[in-house]
């Protein structure tokens, strides 16, 4: 009898077949243009309808309406991350996009925007060709919506779909919208689609059939056995050493916690025994007057009294030692606390800067801040780079010239460090050291990925993300960038821990939190709004396995709560929150078990070091338009490319950008390839390239300018044994020459293509190609007329995989589905332990053994505001499988479970909504 993982195997295989010959006949041949609103041209400004009078005008120009409020939110969010808006009373406004129709035929034209509850919100759509009659197609006039619907009535809009069929030729289309008279409501966009697909009829925000997801869809249970691994080199079951887990002074994990200098004098910093004697934080007055009472003189304090709690101060620079104007002499807080550091001669500190002035400290106070530098983690910096304000004039000056994206971060970075060596001048009085930025942890969530390794080139020594809830935030893809970043430059992590979703946030402390009824509009924070605490739970311990250094917590002052009311339930005592529930059982099973282990990521994505690619940008350009150049940079093939060979390296995102957004769903994604992935980045100074040999199969993607020596190094990395793959296009420069990739000819369409040795032909949308000459390689893809158009070759120890698709897109600027197909076989046999089941896993490394993260975001469908039931029903199954037979298995969240492991495999639910780190022990 055939054992259940063998029979399920068989079942996703049959599936794959079923599936991929469907996708042949019919729904990989659409042909769509998607196309956000914000990435029109001629787009000035901001408008916000919601807004205060002056956020809503605008001045014969669509602005910029994202990311949205409270209503959008509440909706699941925008397709992106932004929508475009002009005025009621703006009737000039126009913007327009120039886009590809990739074959001639009928289509639909389809328009998401804003349906105002009874009134109308008229705009056009105009369709224009070369040696074509313009069209114009009028929106807005008739409700879509029906006018009592629940978002309609608390916000006065919902979104809406309407569409109409045109026909279009090959070739060039200009697209506009347009205002061209006034409308009792403002006119607002999100996107705009442009398909084939006969059957689509969109009503939240799905997408026509994409065919490189499709491929990968019925992968999502697991992958099976026969696909022949591509890459040169597989098998891997040792960290390298460049990969180990750094800490702030090897000393291990930290958790930097907010503390009240003020409040700390008369308690943990005094000398009074009758007071609480660890650094601690709760800001309800009645809360903290009982939580005082009862942990006096103890040192069982939940959460605080674990000794890797960090004492954060607001302030900047070393600003707890700040020092008396008028006598130069210590604060008594700076005295309080340096005694205390005196007295705890292991235990570290910080400083936390959001929004604070640059207040002079004096000479006692730089003294004291030297004294005890050593000890000293840095500056948290929120949603920041720094706290530092460059002039958009200086910035736009310096920066108007660029051409090249390097080009504008060497202009960018000589105006921040500038900016940045100013702000410490005026705190410290004079340069302490000749890099200012070193002390700086930058803690973005919008825009980490792309700002990252300019921190670390600017010579901070952690860098940081801040953690949310939005559309694309994948915590995975951002661990990616961020731990590969780190390994690249052998520096430290930092994860700010907030609570946040949209424009809310989950907080347990009456005085922390907006939650009156009005509030609803903007900035609800209260108990049921926010991400929630399964979105906690997920992110703590996904942030820890990930390899996080440390933890810095935001909402740090609601750990304690008295929950109750004032009428049958009364007030009780005061306890934990939920939200300090999970963090003291995080703290207690940390230390319980500190050997976290160091991630296992055998596949890297090489990007330029300037790439500027944020997928949830505040301005639809490179870098968030911190350039201040609005015109310039903005979002084009480069960015494309990397959007979509991310999306299918964390498949199934772009379909859980189809849902209505929740806490989880576009952050935890339960991807077909696991978290496998870094992210490592292209440098002119090849020193800096440290990593890239420890990856067995490198894959580039967006935009890079290759010099000479940056050519030689990537060779190097092919013929020291490592697999690459290029696409056409996206690599320019001297250095390319040194890849020798096959020679160009003239570029050619195709509308389908062949795989490997499967004669099957595949319809796909269009794409442009070259042909290859393989006779000196494998054939890997061709198209119906035989036309090699992807090939490997092995040079030396390594391999070179081609791919001729410029950009690896269809002409409709879609991953080619051949890209799905190369990631599939790439990473087989790259990982020494996998999982089949539709959850997100990850693997760790330990002294010991190894550790397998498996995260359930579903059944756990958490709204910007409220709290829903635990579906039990999407309960998971999933199969562990190792390199080597299992002797032991434990769940570290749930020591008292058991496991049967059987040879190599075994098999566990994972409940919906729920964490498991599973324990390996294999026989050596």
């Amino acid at each position: 009898m055939r054992d259940q993982r063998s029979w399920r195997r068989e079942c996703v295989v049959l599936l794959f077949a079923v599936v991929a010959a469907s996708v042949c006949r019919s729904a990989s041949a659409v042909e769509t243009l998607w196309i956000e609103a914000e990435h029109f041209d001629g787009i000035s400004g901001y408008c916000w309808p919601m807004g205060t009078p002056a956020m809503r005008q605008t001045a014969g120009n669509w602005g910029l309406s994202g990311p949205g409020w409270a209503a959008d939110w509440n909706q699941g969010g925008e397709s992106g991350f932004l929508s475009i808006a002009t005025a009621a009373e703006d009737a000039n406004a126009v913007v327009t996009k120039t886009v590809t129709v990739p074959a001639a035929g009928s289509y639909t034209l389809w328009v998401r925007y804003c349906d105002y509850r009874e009134a109308a919100e008229r705009f056009e759509v105009r369709i224009a060709q070369p040696g074509r009659e313009a069209r114009t197609f009028e929106f807005g006039l008739h409700p879509r919506v029906e006018e009592d619907n629940e978002i309609k009535l608390y916000f006065d809009f919902a979104f809406a779909w309407d569409g109409l069929a045109l026909d279009l030729a090959e070739g060039e289309c200009q697209i506009a919208l347009a205002s061209t008279s006034t409308a009792p409501a403002a006119r607002r966009v999100d996107v705009v689609v442009i398909t084939d697909a006969r059957d689509y009829h969109p009503l939240m925000k799905e997408r026509p059939p994409h065919a490189a997801w499709e491929l990968l869809e019925p992968l999502r249970e697991g992958i099976p056995d026969d696909y022949e691994p591509l890459a040169r080199r597989t098998g891997m079951t040792t960290i390298p050493d460049v990969w180990r887990l750094q800490t702030f002074r090897n000393e291990g994990f930290r958790y930097l916690w907010n503390v009240d200098g003020d409040q700390g004098v008369q308690t943990w910093m005094s000398d009074n025994p009758a007071t609480v004697r660890v650094p601690y934080q709760v800001r309800d007055e009645d809360v903290r007057s009982e939580f005082e009472a009862l942990y006096a003189g103890r040192n069982d304090v939940p959460i605080f009294s674990d000794p890797r709690i960090v004492p954060t101060f607001h302030g900047a620079g070393a600003g707890i030692f700040a020092t008396d104007p008028a006598s130069g002499a210590l604060l008594e807080r700076g005295q309080r606390f340096a005694a205390w550091l005196d007295a705890h001669p292991d235990r570290p500190w910080a400083m936390m800067m959001n929004y604070h002035p640059e207040v002079p400290i004096g000479e006692q106070g730089i003294a004291a801040f030297q004294r005890y530098r050593d000890r000293y983690i840095g500056s948290i910096s929120g949603e920041s780079l720094g706290y530092f304000y460059p002039s958009a004039e200086t910035m736009r000056a310096a920066t108007a010239g660029c051409t090249t994206r390097r080009q504008l971060v060497e202009a960018m970075s000589q105006v921040s460090l500038a900016e940045n060596v100013n702000k410490y001048r005026a705190v410290y009085g004079r340069d302490l050291d000749a890099n200012a930025y070193a002390d700086v942890i930058a803690c973005l969530s919008v825009g980490n990925i792309c700002w990252l390794p300019m921190c670390y080139d600017w010579g901070a020594r952690i860098g940081g993300y801040e953690s949310h809830t939005a559309t694309s935030s994948i915590l995975g893809m951002r661990w990616a960038f961020m731990r590969g970043a780190a390994r690249q430059w052998d520096r430290l992590t930092a994860t700010y821990r907030s609570c946040n979703f949209g424009d809310s946030a989950t907080i347990f402390s009456n005085t922390g939190s907006y939650h009156s009824p009005q509030a609803i509009y903007d900035n609800y924070y209260s108990v049921y709004s926010g991400a929630g605490m399964t979105w906690y739970k997920f992110d703590i311990w996904h942030q820890y396995q990930s390899g996080s250094s440390m933890f810095y917590h935001e909402q740090g002052f609601d750990e304690f709560w008295r929950p109750g009311g004032t009428t049958a339930a009364g007030i009780h005592p005061v306890q934990l929150s939920p939200k300090g529930k999970l963090v003291d059982r995080f703290l207690r099973l940390t230390a319980e078990e500190p050997d976290r282990g160091t991630p296992f990521t055998p596949v890297a994505f090489l990007v330029d070091y300037a790439h500027g690619w944020e997928p949830s940008p505040y301005w639809p350009n490179s870098f968030k338009n911190w350039h201040q150049n609005e015109s310039l940079f903005r979002y084009g093939v480069h960015e494309r490319m990397l959007q979509e060979y991310f999306w299918l390296a964390y498949h199934p995102i772009g379909v859980e950008s189809e849902r209505p957004i929740t806490a989880l769903n576009e952050v935890y994604v339960p991807g077909v390839f696991g978290n496998m992935f870094d992210v490592i980045f292209a440098y002119p100074d090849v020193s800096k390239w440290r990593t890239i040999d420890s990856y067995p199969v490198v894959i580039v993607a967006g935009e890079i300018e290759l010099t000479d020596a940056e050519g030689q190094r990537l060779a190097a990395y092919v013929n020291n044994g490592g697999t690459l793959l290029v696409a056409g296009s996206h690599l320019t420069g001297p250095g390319v020459g040194h890849l020798a990739l096959p020679a160009a000819t003239p570029e050619q369409q195709a509308g389908g293509y062949r795989w490997l040795d499967d004669p099957t032909f595949r319809e796909s949308p269009r794409f442009r190609y070259q042909p290859i000459d393989a006779t000196q390689g494998r054939e890997l893809a061709t198209t119906d007329s035989g036309d090699c158009f992807c090939a490997a070759f092995d040079r030396d120890a390594g391999r070179l995989i081609y791919l001729s698709v410029p950009h690896g897109l269809t002409i409709s600027q879609e991953a080619s589905p051949v890209v799905a197909h190369l990631l599939t076989h790439l990473t087989r046999n790259q990982m020494p332990i996998e999982v089949d089941g539709d959850v997100e896993w990850f693997i760790n490394q330990t002294d010991t053994g190894w550790l397998v993260t498996l995260l359930n975001p579903a059944g756990q469908d958490k709204p910007q505001q409220g709290i829903t039931p635990t579906d039990y029903q999407e309960n998971r199954n999933v199969t562990i499988t190792a390199f080597a037979p299992i002797v032991a298995a434990h769940d570290r969240l749930s020591p008292d479970e058991t496991f049967t492991p059987t040879g190599m495999t075994l098999d566990c639910v994972i409940p919906a909504g729920a964490v498991r780190i599973v324990e390996l022990q294999l026989q050596p």
